[in-house]
């Protein structure tokens, strides 16, 4: 038995509640069992907490980060250093949650962590880059000559998203923000930043469009983006944004334009090219804060409320 944290009912921070009975996952042919030493908190886990969840009770979150204790993979072995992203963010399945000492993750979910990377924050790695890596693979860009927009650059996704498309796919990158994180977007390596509490982007970029638009706003940014899309671009819609059906089929209907949801899903190998641009440095984690588990509750609240940038990382233990 090892110590997790549990809802039993959908509700507010207090209906997450700590255990020390949580049984110690089984791990079968092709699976690992990690000790954690941190995980985080992303938006879809305080939106499964207040609501979405179908499958109680659950242990929240998807984020791994730690060390195998328990190997049944001819891939990995007991020792290694790794991260992932699990099905455990999901709304829709009580198995995988990471917010527990030890956690089971499939072979194939797996990425080494570099070594420029502390385990204590590594948990703030996986969903957001996956996330970002696989909105920018499926807008089919073309490498260093594509133009993109990506709206909210400050946030997890988003300062992913900024550095993947430079580092990886050379391209133009436009990114929107408050007007405290211009500077530090440009830091990111945004080629152009759009204050959007003072400026338009669509008016701004009116004539000039864009491959891809990556948003995890939706609403009236929604709207506004498809007004700066190229003729062949790609709105690239982030599951949990604000849109509704009705604008999805309306995407679909597009003849050229195309209109794509995406929600992220595990994956070791694109995960560990995200770990080779952050052992070379041309890509970051920004840990906007951190929690320890016994502060889990003050993790979702501050999660729920913030405006910093970044990743809210949750440490479990220390790496020995």
């Amino acid at each position: 038995m090892v110590r997790a944290v549990v809802i039993s009912k959908i509700g507010g921070p207090d209906v997450l509640e700590f255990t020390n009975d949580y049984k110690l996952p089984d791990i079968a042919s092709g699976q690992v069992l990690v000790r954690q030493v941190s995980t985080s908190v992303n938006p879809v886990d305080y939106k499964v907490r207040s609501g979405r969840a179908q499958v109680l009770p659950k242990v929240l979150g998807g984020d791994v980060a730690g060390v195998i204790q328990k190997s049944k993979s001819s891939k990995w072995k007991e020792g290694d250093r790794v991260f992932a992203l699990t099905p455990g963010f999901r709304w829709d399945t009580d198995e995988y949650g990471s917010y527990a000492e030890y956690t089971v993750s499939h072979e194939d979910w797996l990425a080494r962590v570099p070594s420029t990377v502390a385990l204590d924050v590594a948990g703030g790695v996986p969903l957001v880059a996956l996330t970002a890596y696989q909105a920018l693979d499926a807008g089919g860009l073309e490498p260093g000559k594509s133009r993109v927009l990506v709206h909210a650059g400050a946030g997890g996704v988003g300062h992913f998203a900024i550095q993947l498309a430079k580092a990886h796919w050379k391209a133009f990158v436009v990114t929107t923000g408050s007007t405290k994180n211009l500077e530090f977007l440009k830091e990111l390596g945004a080629d152009e930043v759009v204050d959007y509490r003072t400026e338009d982007f669509a008016e701004r970029y009116k004539d000039k469009p864009f491959d891809l638009v990556i948003d995890s706003l939706g609403g009236d940014v929604e709207d506004r983006s498809y007004t700066v899309l190229t003729e062949n671009g790609t709105y690239m819609h982030i599951h949990n944004s604000n849109t509704d059906q009705k604008k999805i089929e309306a995407g679909k209907a597009w003849t050229t334009r195309k209109y794509k949801l995406t929600l992220v899903t595990p994956n070791g190998e694109q995960l560990q090219i995200i770990a080779g641009h952050l052992e070379q440095g041309s890509v970051k984690l920004v840990v906007d804060k951190i929690f320890s588990l016994d502060q889990i509750m003050e993790a979702h609240e501050y999660a729920e409320n913030k405006q910093g940038r970044g990743k809210i990382v949750v440490q479990i233990s220390k790496e020995d």
